[in-house]
């Protein structure tokens, strides 16, 4: 198969962008001349510039959806970004994720090969439509059967992001927060996910101890929640001491000495970056989305985050 241009669909949130991510550096490798492309939602736009091996990035936000903190994405917008990929007669695409509403638009951008895992009512517009996802599987093992229809064998891989282009983020962000530093994510998408505050103010006080400053991350709405149950010296928050991109939170857990958080965004970047994660699933999905980047992981796993304590999770770091 002649391929020239790839294009990687990830219409998703953070955390699936992060695991697409993983599927470029074998396309590189396979089709070292070819030009990668991602096209993915605008807020995650600042993580896919960070893919090793990537040219260029499409960001829309699909009508039928949401970003977390956004409103459903603009159809004329949206269309515009199918004309441009359209335009730019891509011989591939690879579609992390695949509902019908997604495989559709690429479909109308009249890619020749589109190759994605089936889903309801999505295989008239593949043109190589794989078995579904099976949920019991890593992340990862799944997405790589994308790659077979080019002939690219299945492995085991992991997700990198490239920390290079956040040089000068970093540089400005070291002026402002403590070093060696942890970077703490008490946050989920659901409240019922989440260990109490106060395990996660402990926390910070017994790293404290060890020589580790605290780095909050979260929305600003998240932060003043933490902000007004307590506040310490050495706390840090990324809604402050960041510029309040995306670019910048990437920048501040590339230089983390220690991420520990709940299954999110976040602690895939973390994991992106090389950094030691601990990521708490309560419950969550760990036998798929557990930490699968190039850092050293480690992973608390219960069916509810009640009882969840600060030597739990300890005896996790102590482990990395």
């Amino acid at each position: 198969m002649s391929v020239d241009r790839i294009l990687l669909v990830s219409l998703d949130n953070l955390g699936d962008m992060v695991f697409a991510s993983a599927l470029a550096p074998p396309l590189r490798e396979h089709f070292p001349r070819a030009t990668l492309d991602i096209w993915c939602k605008e807020y995650t736009a600042d993580v896919a510039r960070l893919v090793p091996g990537v040219a260029d990035v499409i960001p829309s936000d699909p009508f039928w959806d949401r970003a977390p903190g956004r409103a459903k994405g603009s159809k004329t917008a949206f269309i515009r970004a199918m004309k441009q990929v359209r335009a730019r007669r891509y011989d591939v695409a690879l579609l992390a994720a695949a509902p019908w509403r997604t495989a559709a638009a690429v479909a109308a951008t009249r890619i020749p090969v589109r190759i994605g895992l089936r889903r309801r009512k999505n295989r008239a517009f593949l043109t190589n439509a794989l078995p579904e996802e099976n949920p019991h599987y890593p992340v990862l093992s799944e997405l790589a059967r994308l790659l077979e229809p080019l002939g690219i064998p299945r492995r085991v891989f992991r997700y990198r992001l490239d920390a290079k282009p956040l040089n000068g983020r970093m540089a400005r962000l070291a002026r402002r927060i403590t070093s060696p530093y942890a970077a703490l994510h008490p946050f989920a998408s659901k409240q019922n996910r989440c260990v109490a505050l106060s395990v996660w103010i402990d926390l910070s006080r017994q790293l404290s101890v060890r020589g580790l400053s605290t780095l909050w991350i979260g929305s600003g709405a998240e932060l003043d929640e933490l902000r007004l149950a307590a506040n310490t010296t050495w706390w840090h928050f990324i809604d402050r001491d960041g510029d309040g991109t995306l670019a910048d939170t990437a920048a501040a857990l590339s230089a983390a000495a220690l991420f520990v958080g709940h299954d999110s965004g976040p602690l895939h970047i973390a994991g992106a970056f090389g950094v030691p994660v601990v990521g708490i699933f309560a419950p969550g999905e760990p036998l798929r989305t557990f930490p699968q980047g190039v850092g050293k992981s480690r992973m608390l796993a219960r069916p509810s985050p009640v009882g969840v304590s600060v030597d739990d999770i300890l005896s996790e770091i102590d482990a990395l």
